[in-house]
């Protein structure tokens, strides 16, 4: 059911002609059916009853005109006719949604399993808004299919008032954030200027010059083609591993973000910093202080020490040691000067 209503798309012009021709043909064709209806799902309450029946009816006869849900598939034939049916709703007096009611009821009855398994999940009622969407786009279809049908002129004031229905849509929605609508709209623009009678110039000078999309369908398309491959490959690897009881990509990347309780965040570590270099700091002076008799940088440190009344006086003796270990040192240094060895202290 997520793939269906994943997959769902406005008609393209051709789509829509072709779903059409299909209706009208069962439309007066359904004679097959009339003593098939369900019992149990028999509208009891309404006045007109016969007529939801006669939709119904229509409903699966059309469904059935195709092979199997491939075909129907390709030609979008479950999206013409739930358009259909929200148009057919809307005509009755009663409630709009409680008629449709009858519609699902009747695809999802035990005895239409195979029209079930082709269109079920796409009958939906539609609210206000996309409605009046689709509403328009077919509208400006059945202009321009009247238009290149047309066989007694040039039919350019056909032409003109599609012009209009189609830019009327452009004014209507100025913000499109569809980005199926979007790709409806630009393959209608390219059909119908291609259209020789238009593109010759025969009716050229009739016709309003169709406006521009708004500049998110520049953008939208490609964004939700990506949204959806991504969905679609994201829902497909968490299905597979799922059955072998392996994490996915996707958990493993949420498990390799989560940290761990022994983790040093970073404001703990700003924190904490000033305190551990300063004992650092500490610690070296100390470990100097230790060996000062082993360098001069402690020899330095102590004299330093003492200047300020830090070092004990007791100290005096070692001094003495340190120096005269410094002193026997560069004589045997100045013995190796053909050497050129320099001396660092550690």
């Amino acid at each position: 059911m997520g793939e269906d209503v994943q997959n769902e798309r406005y008609n393209s012009f051709d789509e829509y002609r072709y779903n059409y021709d299909i209706y009208k043909y069962v439309q007066g064709n359904i004679g097959d059916l009339s003593n098939l209806f369900p019992d149990d799902i028999k509208p009891v309450d309404t006045n007109e009853r016969d007529s939801i029946i006669m939709d119904c009816l229509r409903l699966k006869k059309y469904i059935m005109e195709f092979e199997n849900k491939e075909p129907c598939q390709n030609k979008n034939c479950c999206a013409y006719i739930n358009y259909m049916l929200n148009k057919r709703a809307r005509s009755y007096e009663t409630s709009h949604k409680s008629i449709f009611e009858y519609y699902i009821s009747y695809i999802n009855h035990r005895t239409n399993d195979k029209i079930k398994n082709t269109c079920g999940p796409k009958i939906k009622y539609m609210n206000e808004g996309e409605y009046a969407k689709i509403e328009k786009l077919s509208n400006t279809y059945d202009l321009y299919k009247l238009f290149i049908s047309y066989k007694y002129g040039t039919g350019c004031s056909i032409a003109k008032s599609c012009s209009r229905k189609y830019n009327d849509i452009i004014n209507t929605y100025t913000h499109i954030d569809d980005a199926k609508f979007c790709k409806a709209l630009k393959d209608f623009k390219n059909e119908f200027e291609a259209n020789e009678k238009i593109s010759t110039g025969v009716c050229y000078s009739e016709i309003e010059i169709l406006l521009p999309y708004p500049d998110e369908c520049n953008r939208s398309p490609q964004k939700s083609e990506k949204q959806i491959a991504f969905s679609d490959q994201k829902n497909g690897r968490i299905a597979e591993q799922e059955e072998s009881g392996r994490p996915t990509d996707i958990q493993r990347d949420d498990m390799d973000v989560i940290p761990d309780e022994n983790t040093i965040s970073p404001d703990s570590f700003d924190a904490t910093l000033p305190i551990t270099l300063f004992s650092s700091g500490i610690g070296v002076l100390l470990a100097l202080l230790s060996f000062y008799k082993f360098t001069p940088l402690g020899h330095l440190l102590k004299l330093r020490s003492q200047r300020f009344g830090r070092m004990p006086k007791n100290l005096d003796k070692e001094e003495y040691e340190m120096q005269l270990h410094t002193y026997e040192y560069d004589e045997r240094n100045s013995e190796c000067n053909g050497y050129n060895i320099a001396y660092n202290s550690y």
